[in-house]
């Protein structure tokens, strides 16, 4: 093969391994499977054509409601403004049906359940490395443990994953996240010290201590995988509504 020819097949080979940029992820939580795909700074996380997309190099956020062709766009602020909007007009419609003489006491206790009553102290979180490792969909994980006011909430597996961090740039997704909280203090799962672990690669398995169906997620398969960016944005002939609109 001359020259020219070698150099135009290994142009083209490391054209072909850039582009495949993306990863799809499938993870199990108590046998419902989700897709997580990530791609340039975009993630779209969700069940078929029904997820969110968070787009980090804009910091927009877009909630997809396929059963209405319905999709929902904003800031992270505007949307935890207009979730809480939504949850007080439904708050105050069950309290009509209240005695007038309980509707004070029934108002605090029910904005406590929802985390939105005077803030507490933020809870202390460390993560602690198990030394222990196993692999999970092909890659190997190294054990956490994450512990919130000295009590063990979660385990976490997390292994690096070739490119990754240059697809998908963890704490700012984690704060994204933050921004989106209906309660008046971001919980724990976002918390910086979280963020800093699942940095290091893919958080691959999670499992909560309490228990439940919905305790644990696996990722089933990793594949890495050029995306179009239609896969990003919702698709041209659906309605962007309000959160309200959205909710109905």
């Amino acid at each position: 093969m001359k020259i020219k020819g070698i150099l135009l097949a290994l142009a083209l080979t490391l054209y072909a391994g850039s582009a495949l940029a993306g990863w799809v992820f499938t993870q199990d939580t108590g046998g419902k499977i989700i897709t997580v795909q990530v791609q340039d700074q975009k993630v779209r996380t969700g069940a078929g054509a029904e997820g969110v997309i968070y787009d980090l190099n804009s910091g927009m956020v877009t909630m997809l409601n396929p059963s209405k062709k319905q999709y929902w766009q904003g800031k992270p602020a505007d949307l935890s403004k207009e979730m809480n909007k939504a949850l007080d007009q439904r708050l105050e419609t069950m309290l009509k049906q209240a005695p007038p003489e309980q509707r004070a006491q029934m108002r605090q206790m029910m904005l406590k359940q929802l985390g939105r009553g005077p803030k507490g102290p933020a809870p202390k979180v460390e993560v602690k490395s198990t030394g222990k490792s196993q692999k999970v969909a092909g890659f190997k994980t190294n054990e956490y443990e994450v512990f919130v006011n000295g009590q063990l909430k979660q385990k976490l597996w997390v292994g690096p994953v070739p490119g990754l961090q240059k697809e998908l740039n963890m704490a700012k997704l984690f704060k994204l996240v933050q921004e989106m909280q209906v309660s008046g203090q971001p919980g724990w799962r976002s918390s910086p010290q979280v963020a800093e672990v699942v940095s290091k690669g893919y958080p691959f398995m999670m499992e909560d201590t309490g228990g439940g169906p919905m305790s644990k997620t696996v990722t089933k398969t990793a594949v890495k995988k050029n995306l179009s960016a239609d896969v990003f944005r919702a698709p041209k002939d659906w309605k962007k509504v309000t959160f309200r609109q959205m909710m109905r």
